[in-house]
């Protein structure tokens, strides 16, 4: 008798929420990725953002470690409640219903540093859920999840001094993400692998070492958003326009940007050096 084929959502009748950004992955080999980036090992406490059908969520308790799934489609939970009965009978899963990005990790024993985020997230809230878990007071010690293709890039564009080593430009989400910490671009996942495809190819980003390290207090945090978020105000206009109500054209050369230097084009370490001798 022929293997019956595992069956699509849609064969099952839940068909992907467009207001949800839903795109669910079914490739092993993306699936092996996301697992082997996120280092994760027995023991881990993973944090996994709209488990859809549970294909990553499988491949996470496989590896023996504890997750607390946040699913936003109430159509999804009963699938996941029988798929994984067995694991949130024995707590090797918390299943949620409820919106990431009202979550409190802290109410999950998801303590700062000591969780993993690991998702494959609905892409138009990338920037939103990126803002909560990086800067929130209950930061994870790494972060894997799959975004568009073109954001990975962006957020992977590197500088070392005045040499680009990756070439792009900047944006406040690409400054904003190497402040907390070290991104990494994994590697690109096709829109095929994914049903219903997206319109555009996806890749596998892991931000590595997340930390506040870069920021004595809030109040010099607050101030370095402040400043990039001025200085990408108005792109047409250079980095010196923008940010006259901080600084001066003369102060900039002595951090080595060129007076007609846009925002794109500075480096993380320049936005750090403008916020504190600002």
């Amino acid at each position: 008798m022929k293997k019956k084929e595992k069956e699509t959502p849609q064969e099952e009748g839940i068909k992907a929420k467009k207001s949800l950004g839903q795109n669910f992955l079914n490739s092993d080999g993306a699936l092996d990725a996301i697992i082997k980036a996120g280092r994760v090992t027995k023991g881990d406490k993973v944090l996994e953002i709209g488990p859809g059908k549970g294909a990553l969520t499988k491949r996470l308790l496989e590896t023996g470690a504890n997750v607390v799934a946040v699913e936003k489609d109430d159509r999804l939970i009963p699938i996941l409640e029988d798929l994984f009965a067995k694991e949130i009978n024995t707590k090797k899963l918390t299943l949620i219903h409820g919106d990431v990005l009202k979550f409190d990790p802290s109410l999950y024993g998801l303590k700062a540093k000591e969780y993993k985020l690991i998702a494959n997230i609905p892409y138009y809230i990338t920037g939103e859920i990126t803002r909560k878990f990086l800067s929130g007071n209950f930061q994870p010690s790494l972060i894997v999840v799959l975004v568009q293709k073109e954001v990975a890039e962006r957020i992977t564009t590197s500088t070392q001094g005045s040499v680009k080593i990756k070439e792009g430009k900047e944006s406040i989400l690409s400054i904003s993400v190497k402040a907390y910490g070290q991104p990494k671009y994994i590697q690109t996942v096709k829109a095929g692998s994914f049903f219903p495809p997206p319109k555009v190819d996806s890749a596998i980003l892991l931000i590595d070492n997340i930390s506040k390290k870069n920021f004595e207090n809030i109040f010099k945090e607050q101030k370095f958003f402040d400043v990039v978020k001025t200085g990408f105000a108005h792109k047409r206009k250079t980095l010196s326009s923008n940010l006259k109500r901080f600084t001066t054209k003369e102060k900039l050369s002595e951090f080595g940007i060129n007076q007609k230097e846009r925002a794109e084009n500075i480096t993380l370490e320049q936005w750090l050096e403008i916020a504190r001798n600002t």
